[in-house]
């Protein structure tokens, strides 16, 4: 396999599309957190790798006819990024993928779901400042995970005026999720996919919801300082 030969991620257009049919382009011996696994690289995929502050996808590739089943356990960018690894382990003894081979992708869907939730949640942050009039909050870096997602801005806030401002994003998240804004997916100049949820647009290659209603609810929960950023913690809040 060429080290630039690049697969096709179809999770860009279409969050939720959850299964589809591939070829393998290769398969060989990896390693994922100290265990020995196999790596399956196909020509495209619906499973997101773990990267952009949002966690890999997990799911499942099996032989069209059923026969062979991959449990995949990590996705991720294979050398200079260009194509994806599946990384996992066969479920049964017998036959195992080569090259050539057709094989169906199915993506865990409630993890995928939330996935989604939790990244356009983070990005309806920045959208909700804006719209409350924060400009001085620099957009920096974002973590989409399950265990506490938070999104990090260059700038400060004042201790007096944290409690005012988690009550102003609390308050202008929810206006923004009722009015049930469309996600617009587009690509720039530069060939970066571009995102907006809620108002205001930034790269990303993740994976989002369609509309800001699908996020439901969500929560900022805490503000802090964090070297020269500000960090606002928040969470999914469906109670």
């Amino acid at each position: 396999m060429a080290d630039d030969f690049k697969t096709v991620h179809l999770y860009y257009n279409d969050t939720e599309l959850y299964s589809s049919v591939a070829h393998v382009i290769a398969a060989y011996d990896a390693e994922c957190n100290g265990k020995k696994v196999t790596a399956l690289v196909t020509d495209q995929t619906v499973m997101h790798p773990q990267g952009g502050g949002q966690p890999t996808d997990v799911g499942i590739i099996t032989s069209t006819d059923g026969s062979i089943r991959f449990e995949v356990s990590h996705v991720q960018k294979g050398k200079g990024h260009a194509f994806i690894e599946h990384l996992g382990n066969y479920t049964c003894d017998g036959p195992r993928f080569a090259a050539g081979d057709e094989v169906c992708i199915e993506v865990d869907a409630p993890k995928r779901q939330l996935h989604a939730r939790l990244h356009s949640a983070g990005h309806l942050m920045d959208s909700a400042l804006a719209k409350i009039g924060v400009t001085d909050l620099i957009p920096a870096k974002g973590y989409h995970f399950p265990d506490g997602p938070y999104v990090e801005y260059v700038g400060t806030v004042p201790p007096e005026l944290r409690d005012s401002l988690l009550s102003d994003l609390n308050q202008q998240t929810a206006k923004l999720i009722q009015e049930a804004i469309p996600v617009h997916v587009t690509w720039n100049e530069q060939g970066e996919r571009v995102v907006n949820v809620g108002g205001t647009a930034c790269a990303c290659g993740g994976t989002h919801v369609k509309n800001t209603s699908d996020i439901r609810r969500v929560l900022a929960t805490k503000i802090k300082k964090n070297k020269n950023c500000v960090r606002i913690s928040y969470i999914l809040n469906d109670s």
